[in-house]
């Protein structure tokens, strides 16, 4: 009975599409991501200079900063994507259970 359910919920349209568009978020998500670090190491590669030079008077170079903010964003982006996942695609995921009377 479970895999007829299963088989059932995964040609559901409703599923598909829920399995797409967190598919296309998670892919854009990932992009923004891969963008901020190949940034980082292409300045860092390219341009050192910039990276290298003081904060003021200050010991702190503009690298340290910008390397953190990377990190930083990174862990946002991490927080929205389970957000949005939360929100949105595990409600939908919990009807389909409920209307297949699945688990």
């Amino acid at each position: 009975m479970s895999k007829n359910v299963e088989i059932a919920i995964i040609q559901n349209m409703k599923f598909k599409d829920m399995v797409r568009a967190r598919n296309r978020f998670a892919m854009w998500l990932s992009i923004v991501i891969l963008f901020i670090y190949f940034l980082f190491i292409g300045i860092a590669s390219f341009y050192p200079q910039l990276l290298a030079q003081t904060m003021g008077d200050r010991v702190l170079t503009v690298g340290m900063p910008m390397a953190a903010l990377v990190i930083i964003i990174s862990w946002l982006i991490t927080g929205i994507y389970i957000y949005i996942t939360n929100q949105h695609f595990d409600r939908i995921k919990e009807e389909l259970k409920r209307e297949y009377q699945y688990e």
